[in-house]
C-alpha cells in the first residue's frame, strides 16, 4: 500500500464514522491530508505512513496544529502505522491533538475509487516514481560530473538514508521529495535555492542528485541557478 492508498484507508474508516472526509490535492492540502466535515466541525487529519521508519516527534505535531488552525479546523487527528515519541505524545494531549495509530491493512488491494497511481502527467504520480524508481536506488552509488558521490544507504515511506561524499549518513525525510516532485510534475523548474529555503536540512545537493538521475527528470539551468526539469536535462 502507497501512503496515497492509505490516505484513502483513513478516509473510507472516517465516512463510516460519520465524516464527509476528503482527501487533499497534494499541492493544495497546506499541511492537510484529509479534511473532514460535519454540522458545525471541521476535522484537520494529517496522514504519515512511516512504517518502521522514523518516528512522529514533537515537531510534526506542532506544525499539523499550526496547519489545521490556518485552515479553520475545530478538531485535529494525526494518524501514523509506526511510532509515536513520548514528547509527541504530551504536545498533542496539550493541544488537544487526537493521535490515531492504525496498522496499514494486510491487502495491498485499493478500495474501490482509489485507484494505486492516480494518472499525472501521462501516469507518473509521486507514489509511482518513488515506489518504483526512488526505493530501487537502495544500495546504489550516485556521482556527479565532478567525481564526488552518494551512496544511497536505504529507502522507504519515510525518506531516503544516503552516505555523502565526506562518509556522513543523514536521512532525507519524504516530504521534501514530495513537494519538488509534485512541483516538477506540474512542469515547474526546481531550484536547488528553493529547496533550501523549504527544507531546514539543507539538502538540496542530495535531492538534486537522486531526482536528476530518474528517467522522468533532468538537471538544468536557470539563468546561473541549477535546478530540476521534468525531461532532459539541457
Amino acid at each position: 500500500m502507497t501512503p496515497t492508498e492509505y490516505e484513502h484507508h483513513v478516509a473510507n474508516l472516517l465516512r463510516a464514522e460519520g465524516w464527509h472526509a476528503q482527501v487533499t490535492p497534494p499541492r493544495r492540502d497546506f499541511g492537510l491530508d484529509i479534511v473532514g466535515r460535519r454540522p458545525g466541525r471541521r476535522l484537520g487529519v494529517q496522514v504519515k505512513m512511516y512504517g518502521t521508519g522514523r518516528p512522529v516527534n514533537a515537531q510534526m505535531v506542532m506544525q499539523l496544529y499550526g496547519a489545521a488552525k490556518y485552515q479553520d479546523c475545530s478538531e485535529v487527528m494525526l494518524v501514523t502505522d509506526g511510532r509515536v515519541l513520548d514528547d509527541a505524545r504530551r504536545v498533542a494531549e496539550k493541544l488537544k491533538i487526537e493521535i490515531w495509530q492504525l496498522p496499514v491493512p494486510t491487502s495491498d488491494t485499493a478500495r474501490p475509487g482509489t485507484a494505486s497511481h492516480p494518472a499525472v502527467d501521462g501516469g507518473w504520480t509521486f507514489d509511482r516514481i518513488w515506489e518504483e524508481h526512488v526505493m530501487p536506488l537502495a544500495g546504489q552509488v550516485l556521482s556527479r560530473p565532478d567525481g564526488s558521490a552518494n551512496e544511497v544507504v536505504a529507502v522507504d515511506w519515510s525518506g531516503l538514508t544516503r552516505r555523502s561524499s565526506k562518509g556522513k549518513v543523514g536521512v532525507i525525510d519524504i516530504e521534501i521529495f514530495r513537494w519538488a516532485i509534485e512541483r516538477l510534475l506540474n512542469g515547474e523548474v526546481v531550484l536547488r535555492s528553493e529547496i533550501d529555503d523549504e527544507y531546514p536540512k539543507r539538502a538540496s545537493s542530495g535531492i538534486v542528485l537522486v531526482l536528476g538521475s530518474l528517467p522522468m527528470f533532468g538537471t538544468g539551468r536557470l539563468g546561473s541557478k541549477m535546478g530540476l526539469r521534468l525531461g532532459a536535462g539541457q
